[in-house]
């Protein structure tokens, strides 16, 4: 009888190559795989921080223009000297050169007329960002009590502020402009 030979074939050997190749193939795809998903996640993961601090700073931004604003559009008889500083200190470029060199006769006009006011700003949202500077669009209501009227008047103003953000990251206001 003849006996039969116990060493493998070719095409057991054929089978074993082909198969070691597929799974050689199959660890460098899942390796590949793995360095794409990890990748990804890290890149997800810094567009996720960018919107994060884009929103801060657009809040910041919105806050700080929201600040000012209310600041202006207040009228205080008794710290209206110590107002107009601090709204000066606030401001900077166009708007304080209209602003500051006025400011003599804004005070006068309102202590001759004992004019008082209180704003508020209802809706402020920014409209353009950038890391230096913002437009922030608003919505703001004054009540005037003026002394020679009955009642007291309500106003309603829609204003761009223009935010400038230095280096330093102080900010200030460079310009109002009153939207129809």
């Amino acid at each position: 009888m003849p006996q039969s030979d116990q060493t493998p074939t070719d095409g057991g050997r054929t089978g074993l190559i082909v198969v070691s190749v597929i799974a050689a193939l199959c660890l460098v795809a899942a390796v590949v795989a793995a360095g794409l998903w990890v990748s990804e996640r890290s890149e997800a993961a810094t567009v996720r921080a960018d919107r994060a601090s884009s929103a801060e700073l657009d809040a910041s931004y919105r806050d700080f223009a929201t600040d000012v604003m209310t600041k202006l559009m207040t009228i205080r008889q008794e710290t209206l000297s110590e107002d107009v500083d601090e709204i000066v200190g606030l401001i900077e470029g166009d708007f304080s050169e209209q602003f500051a060199p006025r400011r003599d006769s804004y005070e006068d006009v309102v202590t001759t007329t004992n004019v008082v006011a209180d704003g508020a700003v209802s809706a402020a949202a920014v409209e353009h960002s950038y890391p230096d500077r913002a437009e922030v669009i608003m919505a703001i209501d004054q009540t005037i009590g003026n002394p020679k009227a009955e009642d007291n008047q309500d106003r309603q103003y829609r204003v761009r502020v223009t935010v400038n953000r230095h280096d330093d990251g102080v900010m200030k206001v460079s310009g109002v402009n009153f939207i129809p």
